[in-house]
């Protein structure tokens, strides 16, 4: 009995002696004085700045037929280094802007040819957009629903690959 009896003794005084309530904790900071999730001061470059800002304003402009935004939101990342596909078994890593865009209200109204050719003639738009403010990163276009689902990527428009991810017609 006593060989159970002093350990399970020394167990309870330790828990008893070093079971003190914790100190106080800080009051978390408030969201305006966290600092965004992708700051956008990474972006020291004043040509890349410049791009966003063009970039931004050429999305905003980009209407439907009816006038409706075609896409509901535009983010645009620090620049990353991005690993691509280069030949068989090789990789080349380059600088690249990601552009992650929301799809607008015009998207349901649009069949699989036609988004197609929006993704890819905002990515043309996009890289003009770009050029004017002589910043000559290239671009990762992601274009994503409201609810999160990724649709399209670019990277570089290649005529007859499908940009899109899984069913195109969803």
């Amino acid at each position: 009995m006593n060989r159970t009896f002093l350990p399970l003794a020394l167990v309870c005084i330790g828990l008893l002696s070093g079971c003190a309530r914790p100190a106080q904790r800080q009051p978390v900071a408030q969201a305006e004085s966290l600092p965004p999730a992708y700051p956008r001061t990474s972006i020291t470059d004043p040509a890349t700045q410049q791009g966003v800002k063009a970039l931004e304003a050429a999305v905003n402009a980009m209407k439907g037929s009816d006038g409706q935004p075609l896409y509901a939101g535009v983010e645009i990342l620090p620049p990353t280094r991005t690993v691509l596909p280069y030949g068989v078994g090789r990789y080349q890593q380059q600088t690249r802007l990601p552009v992650i865009l929301t799809t607008g209200p015009v998207w349901a109204k649009l069949d699989a040819t036609r988004r197609e050719a929006l993704v890819r003639q905002t990515h043309q738009e996009c890289l003009q957009a770009l050029e004017r403010s002589d910043c000559k990163l290239p671009l990762t276009l992601t274009v994503q629903e409201p609810r999160g689902w990724q649709v399209a990527w670019l990277n570089d428009p290649e005529p007859g690959r499908s940009i899109f991810v899984g069913d195109a017609d969803e």
